[in-house]
Formats: C-alpha cells, sequence, structure tokens
C-alpha cells in the first residue's frame, strides 16, 4: 500500500502522462498532415519513437547517466510514455526476455500480445455492436 502513496511518483506520472498524451495528438495531427489518411503513420512513427525512447532511458538509468535517477524514470517512462504510447513498454519487455535468453517466451509474449490483442479490439467491437445494433 505505500507504494500506491508516494506522493512524488504519483505527481511525476501524472505530469508526465498528461505530456505524453498530448505529445501523441501533436504527433498524430503533424503525421496525419503530412501523410494523410489510410495506413496508420502516426501510430507507427509514435510507437517507434516510444520504442527507441524507452530504451533510452532504460539505459541511462541502468547505468545512472546523465542523473537519470528513480524518480525521473518513472517520469519519463510510466508517466510521458506511459502518455504517449504503451507500446514502447510492450518492446522493452521483450528485449528484456529476450536478455534473459527466455527467447520461446518473448516471441510468445510478442505474438500472443499481438494476436490476443487484435482478437480482443475485434471482440470489444462485436460486444458493442450486439448491444446497440
Amino acid at each position: 500500500m505505500s507504494a500506491l502513496l508516494n506522493w512524488p511518483a504519483l505527481a511525476a506520472i501524472f505530469v508526465g502522462g498528461g505530456i505524453g498524451s498530448v505529445l501523441r495528438y501533436a504527433v498524430t495531427l503533424v503525421v496525419t498532415q503530412r501523410f494523410g489518411p489510410g495506413f496508420p503513420w502516426a501510430t507507427f512513427a509514435i510507437n517507434i519513437t516510444g520504442s527507441l525512447i524507452i530504451g533510452l532511458v532504460f539505459e541511462l538509468s541502468q547505468t545512472r547517466a546523465l542523473g537519470v535517477t528513480p524518480l525521473v524514470r518513472i517520469f519519463l517512462v510510466t508517466g510521458v510514455l506511459g502518455g504517449y504510447t504503451t507500446f514502447s513498454t510492450f518492446s522493452l519487455d521483450m528485449v528484456t526476455l529476450a536478455s534473459e535468453r527466455a527467447f520461446n517466451l518473448a516471441l510468445l509474449y510478442g505474438a500472443g500480445s499481438v494476436i490476443i490483442g487484435f482478437i480482443a479490439a475485434y471482440a470489444g467491437i462485436v460486444a458493442v455492436r450486439a448491444l446497440h445494433p
């Protein structure tokens, strides 16, 4: 329970999440304006840049370089990147599993997340359409 009441961490996540969400909206507007509708280039760009940034922040926090303290890491990873994209966390989870030599588990996690996520999103659409024809 005490971890939930870590007010500096909660404030960092709150502020970072707002910043990440605004960044996501801005990137979506710019990329969609540049490339137009159709293929989800904005989401693709957000997922890839978020994955790059989480890798940078993770390594900087592991090496304690540039003053990336645990609170800064929470602000950037859970807050900013959490608001920007959760795909970055998914990517880091896969890298972590692979770095632990759990390659099969990493592939299962990746494929399972994508396939089951797709099915779950479709099931949600079907459920709403069934309730509101």
